[in-house]
């Protein structure tokens, strides 16, 4: 082990010949605000993958129940589309009972409350008419009505009432938003550093919490128990342990300390104190590249039967939370309220159109906007090249799966395949432009392992609201050749960010990365109907359920280099970005943020698989980017930008040098040759 630290160290001090620049070079003179870990030019790339799917005079609203703030308590979904041009209103809406429901469209006032406010403008465009299983609209509006008329916000209302009572509200995404002229593009620079400001700043008139109280901008956008355990006792996550109003089903004050989950109401029922889950925070990484509903003529999808069908995005671990614009309102009235009344303008403020198009684009600029491609990449450790190819193996024609990871993760992302195998007729991929692939609801039987159990909390269905035999609150869903069955649905989410945002699943029921992969062996998901569980593993998997077993490490070798490859990226884009700061402590900020991405990759490569069995590319690797910190710990006390320049250009050439030790640059998506 000596002589191969020796050779990588040999390796690392001719890998530096000719990095260390004798000047500083010029940098850019245009500073930026500070946007933390959130890059800007990410959210740009989504837009133009937006755009390049989406037509440009349509403004499409979702449509979905906003818990304690809607009129009445209905498990229903929808959407609205309005032909800015034409002035063709179409909606279809899933869920909801009958009645006479009408559909109201709303143009707020600059500054007042998201939701009805007695400025904001208002156009009913008309009665909502069954058919086929759901309520739909077609109407038209005239060139008088929509003149000067933004369509912020739509509401399903009850025949003959006001907006503020809607029964379902949404709004178009913030990329429709830009499109539609309501958001200017040149502000995404300002939006998203006034995002990251709301973001870990503002408490909403509530009990002290800020969204960053939960996701941690330093800990990846999320809590664990470990981390936890570092909090002092006034933290504001602790806040029910302090106010009275809060101390009963507002968390389960055990299972956050000792597991890391909070509890969450996702199912927006009337029964908040009796049907609740308890879940582990998921990170705002990446969140644009996988929150894509599925095509669906190319794959049976269980949520669109369900009582809320054909929900605008797909959020949370059990694609049950509200589209990300919304997502604040959701979040604020959960886990922010003064007391559990829940009362608007009383226990917590509504935000404003801005706050929420600030925050959108605050998330959609954190962690990167494009996939791997696998079938492109090339890794340079020979561990991890063989865990990508057991990772995208998905059998043959006579044996239709073996490991399959890459069927529900597609090339490792939040998105899905669905292709078990390419060479069968029917089962090559369709891919859509947002960004790849879709997001797919599939069940894991997580909730069975004896880790689960241990932790006495309420069987968590995921999607869906109906009690399930198992006595989850899901889904049902007809299954060809099966007939009605119930479903515990998760999203599948993306395995990029995985390896340092540890424990695992919906419940932090998986301590290490190497038990994760080696879940789909056990029992639990490949064979649960002998424990029980109603339905097997949704792809058939082949691997072994050890997770010392020589393929179940080579998988998460991969996924771990992959990790590093992102923390890389990351740590490129917030030291260039602190070159062009507009003073001295942002840019220090902006280098300790970028230090802890960097110590992350150090960290990634350092553990499980691959501290058991090193590789060289990443012993290599490794070196690089632990001299890439020092430099970077040399530069940090700079007295200004300027003088800091020559220790982030050293730095960043390490970066990229440690980058092309574990994979050829030129298979790496253009956002990580950075």
């Amino acid at each position: 082990m000596k002589i191969r630290y020796l050779i990588a160290l040999s390796f690392l001090g001719a890998g530096l010949a000719g990095v260390f620049l004798p000047h500083a070079a010029q940098a850019d003179t245009h500073h930026l605000p500070n946007t933390g870990l959130a890059d800007p030019e990410n959210f740009f790339r989504l837009l133009a993958q937006w755009r390049a799917a989406s037509p440009r005079d349509t403004v499409s609203l979702g449509l979905v129940s906003i818990g304690a703030l809607a009129s009445e308590p209905i498990n229903a979904a929808g959407g609205v589309q309005v032909n800015t041009t034409t002035g063709a209103v179409s909606a279809r809406v899933g869920g909801l009972p009958d009645g006479n429901w009408e559909l109201i469209l709303a143009d707020n006032a600059a500054g007042g409350s998201t939701l009805p406010d007695g400025a904001d403008r208002t156009l009913n465009a008309g009665r909502l008419t069954k058919a086929e299983g759901a309520y739909v609209l077609s109407a038209m509006l005239s060139a008088a009505q929509r003149n000067g008329f933004a369509f912020d916000r739509a509401f399903v209302v009850r025949a003959g009432q006001p907006a503020s009572s809607f029964v379902l509200t949404g709004s178009a995404n913030i990329y429709n938003r830009i499109a539609a002229g309501y958001v200017s593009e040149d502000a995404v620079w300002d939006l998203a550093a006034t995002g990251r400001a709301l973001f870990n700043g503002e408490r909403f008139a509530g009990n002290s919490r800020t969204c960053g109280t939960c996701h941690v901008e330093a800990n990846n956008f999320t809590i664990d128990a470990e981390f936890i355990a570092k909090l002092p006792a006034a933290d504001p996550l602790f806040v029910h342990e302090r106010e009275a109003e809060l101390r009963n089903n507002f968390e389960s004050a055990a299972n956050l300390r000792k597991a890391g989950l909070v509890l969450a109401n996702a199912d927006r029922s009337e029964d908040l104190a009796k049907k609740f889950v308890l879940r582990a925070v998921p990170s705002i990484q990446s969140v644009g590249t996988q929150s894509n509903a599925p095509q669906l003529p190319f794959i049976i999808d269980f949520t669109q039967v369900g009582q809320s069908p054909d929900q605008p995005e797909r959020l949370g671990w059990g694609n049950d939370n509200l589209p990300l614009r919304d997502f604040a309102i959701g979040a604020i009235i959960q886990h922010m309220p003064k007391t559990l009344a829940r009362r608007a303008g009383t226990d917590f403020r509504l935000p404003t159109d801005e706050e929420l198009d600030a925050l959108a684009v605050f998330q959609l600029s954190v962690g990167r906007a494009e996939d791997f491609d696998l079938a492109k990449l090339k890794l340079r450790t020979g561990v991890g090249a063989q865990g990508m190819r057991l990772f995208a193996d998905t059998g043959n024609i006579a044996e239709p799966g073996h490991k399959n990871c890459n069927a529900c993760h597609f090339n490792a992302g939040g998105t899905a395949a669905l292709s078990f195998n390419d060479r069968v007729p029917g089962f090559s991929p369709k891919l859509d432009a947002l960004p790849r692939g879709f997001n797919m609801t599939v069940g894991t039987n997580v909730n069975v392992l004896a880790s689960s159990i241990a932790l006495n909390i309420p069987r968590d269905g995921g999607y869906g609201s109906q009690l399930l035999p198992t006595g989850g609150f899901g889904n049902f869903g007809e299954l060809p050749g099966v007939g009605v069955i119930p479903f515990e649905e998760f999203n599948s989410n993306s395995l990029v960010e995985s390896a340092d945002t540890a424990p695992f699943f919906h419940n932090h029921a998986v301590a290490t990365l190497e038990e994760a992969v080696a879940f789909y062996g056990t029992k639990a998901y490949a064979d649960p109907t002998s424990i029980g569980d109603p339905v097997a593993g949704p792809v058939p998997v082949k691997i072994s359920d050890d997770p010392n077993d020589p393929e179940v490490q080579a998988i998460s070798a991969f996924l771990r280099v992959l990790n590093a490859l992102e923390n890389v990226r990351s740590t490129i884009s917030a030291l260039e970005r602190a070159r062009r700061a507009g003073s001295i402590e942002d840019a220090r900020e902006l280098v300790t943020l970028g230090r802890e991405e960097l110590n992350d990759a150090i960290q990634v490569l350092s553990a499980g698989a691959l501290e058991r069995r090193p590789d060289f590319a990443v012993l290599i690797a490794r070196g690089r980017l632990m001299a890439a910190r020092g430099v970077i710990d040399g530069g940090r006390n700079a007295t200004s930008v300027a003088a800091m320049e020559v220790s982030l250009q050293n730095a960043l050439q390490l970066l990229r040098v440690a980058r092309e030790t574990l994979v050829d640059p030129a298979t790496l998506p253009e956002s990580f040759r950075n």
